[in-house]
């Protein structure tokens, strides 16, 4: 059995030192932020959503994206009155599609990727994610979003 000296030990701190100095910093690094929304922002009924839209950070611009976990509803900004609404559920097994990498949102469970239309990009899914209607009331800032079956999704494994 060899021992180290002190010497050996500093050397090999020494050479390892740029790589530590490369890593990306994993300490302060945050997921997207799911359901991170104010209580007061989402109404949910079996057949509808409505979101108070400038309650919510990631809809006060455009090209803003937002996935409504407990909605399973995605909304993208795409005008100053104008949004696009997709259902969450994956198409491939219906897991919830809870991350947005812009401009992809994807399936944590089997890795399917979509763009911000709902175009299936990669992944296992067979389709591209359901657009539902949503119409929007500028007086009073309400996006009221009408899904015509209450999505049934598996929780995922990264969220519930």
């Amino acid at each position: 059995m060899s021992s180290f000296t002190r010497r050996d030990v500093l050397g090999m701190a020494a050479a390892l030192l740029p790589v530590i100095a490369c890593a990306p910093d994993v300490t302060n690094s945050t997921p997207p932020a799911v359901d991170a929304i104010p209580d007061d922002a989402v109404v949910i009924t079996n057949d509808s959503v409505l979101v108070r839209v400038e309650r919510i950070p990631a809809l006060r611009t455009i090209d803003g994206a937002a996935v409504l976990l407990a909605a399973r509803v995605i909304i993208i900004r795409t005008g100053t009155t104008t949004f696009r609404v997709l259902s969450a559920e994956c198409p491939h097994s219906g897991c919830g599609v809870s991350i947005i990498d812009t401009p992809r949102l994807i399936c944590p469970c089997h890795g399917s990727e979509f763009d911000f239309s709902g175009n299936r990009l990669a992944g296992p899914a067979p389709t591209g994610l359901r657009m539902l209607r949503a119409d929007f009331n500028e007086a009073n800032g309400v996006l009221q979003v009408t899904r015509s079956i209450a999505p049934q999704l598996r929780p995922n494994s990264s969220r519930a």
